[in-house]
């Protein structure tokens, strides 16, 4: 069986079309499915955990052959709050992006093209790959703190992309302390932002972590410290993904790991805002049951 959560609203139309490509694709290939609407913040959590309910009700399992599949189309937000509801003894998780960045598809590597996405969910083998596990929260793609949260917010705000707002932002630049734990070890910095990635980019194709990959048992943990000069001067290289090496770019792969914001701020997940100040994160290996 497959349990359609469909976010009609993202991607400026595309969520609609990628629904209409997937569910022709079941019809015609004779496959069952049930197709729900997100139709409010929390609401593709809620249906995932109660396709998920379902599945486990009809008896099938993810180690078995006959597993049922929870699709979801959207954007990396969509793919956040379904992965938080999902129960992988239950049911796999398949994605067909429809957002605007699609960031986490091009680490997955996801076909952008919605036919090609469900022929993979279909016909294509069950792999497991990570995700990072914060507080209560699961994290697919990225999760951070700092310049990051406000970027979010103004581009909300305006309708703006991410990189129109960083830069905007940048002009009145003021560092962020956090508080890094790590081995045992507690450290202070002075920073654009710090996040935990899975996958190597966000906010539309801002190459925050080329190194990082969706399944090699490891989190990578990205701090952007101050820059001598003008930070706005130093957009163009982060954006490109050339900061890894360089004096105010810290990269550090782990296991588990603590942010503090020190001063005022939140947490952003996935691009979703959380009202808290504390990233308390570690990976999961091989957690996300999806296919390739």
């Amino acid at each position: 069986m497959y349990y359609i959560i469909a976010n009609m609203l993202s991607g400026k139309g595309a969520g609609k079309k990628c629904l209409e490509t997937a569910e022709k694709y079941l019809t015609e290939n004779n496959l069952p499915f049930q197709t729900e609407y997100i139709d409010g913040h929390g609401s593709g959590r809620a249906l995932a955990q109660k396709f998920c309910a379902m599945a486990k009700e009809a008896g099938a399992s993810t180690d078995s052959g006959a597993f049922h599949t929870v699709i979801a189309i959207g954007g990396d937000g969509t793919f956040h709050e379904v992965l938080n509801g999902m129960d992988f003894s239950a049911a796999r998780l398949g994605l067909v992006p429809a957002g605007r960045g699609n960031d986490y598809a091009v680490g997955a590597k996801i076909s952008f093209d919605p036919k090609i996405a469900m022929q993979a969910i279909v016909h294509g083998k069950p792999v497991d790959r990570d995700y990072i596990q914060v507080g209560d929260r699961r994290c697919l793609n990225v999760c951070g703190t700092g310049l990051d949260v406000e970027v979010l917010k103004l581009t909300e705000e305006n309708k703006n992309t991410y990189i129109f707002s960083l830069s905007k932002l940048l002009l009145n630049y003021k560092p962020y302390t956090v508080q890094v734990e790590r081995d045992g070890m507690t450290q202070e910095y002075q920073c654009v932002m710090a996040a935990f990635c899975n996958g190597s980019q966000f906010g539309g194709g801002i190459k925050l972590c080329p190194p990082a990959k969706i399944a090699d048992g490891k989190m990578d943990l990205m701090i952007v410290k101050q820059p001598k000069g003008p930070v706005l001067m130093a957009m163009p290289i982060f954006v490109a993904g050339q900061h890894i090496g360089r004096p105010w770019a810290e990269h550090i792969v782990c296991d588990k790991a603590k942010i503090t914001v020190m001063n005022s701020g939140n947490i952003e997940i996935d691009g979703e805002i959380y009202n808290d100040s504390v990233l308390d994160a570690q990976i999961v290996p091989g957690g996300f049951k999806t296919f390739e």
